[in-house]
């Protein structure tokens, strides 16, 4: 079990070492670096924190662009870090659920839930795609503080 977190936090040590992170952290120069490495845009939108629902961010992976969704009303530091919690998921391929489809139609009213390839919130983390989504922001913030 040890050997096997050891390895997680190896390949995403990697993982961030591979990536063109900006000194100072800029996290619209991110952005785009990644969005030029992938090809297709990532759209980033603030959003109020629903009442019902304890979620920080979201990414809605369709078929030309990601969208990535943080909670308004916190830190600027905190929204980054929920950006960058996102962006670990889209880096990592990781698949989700469908279990953020509600949220996705209030914040995404005019868009074909067909058209949505992918959903990933944010709220606790209960699964590994969300520790290695977590662990990867923070290697991210933590490189670009270096």
């Amino acid at each position: 079990m040890e050997q096997d977190v050891i390895a997680t936090k190896r390949r995403l040590a990697a993982i961030a070492g591979d990536l063109e992170i900006p000194v100072p952290f800029v996290l619209s120069e991110f952005v785009a670096r990644l969005e030029h490495a992938r090809g297709r845009p990532i759209v980033i939108h603030p959003f109020p924190q629903p009442e019902a629902d304890p979620v920080f961010g979201l990414w809605l992976a369709m078929e030309n662009a990601d969208y990535i969704y943080h909670v308004d009303g916190t830190s600027p530091y905190h929204q980054t870090h929920i950006v960058l919690h996102e962006i670990a998921h889209l880096i990592l391929d990781h698949k989700g659920t469908q279990a953020w489809q509600g949220l996705a139609r209030r914040l995404t009213p005019d868009v074909d839930p067909e058209l949505v390839t992918l959903i990933l919130g944010r709220s606790v983390y209960r699964t590994a795609e969300e520790h290695d989504a977590e662990t990867l922001a923070s290697l991210i913030l933590t490189r670009a503080a270096a």
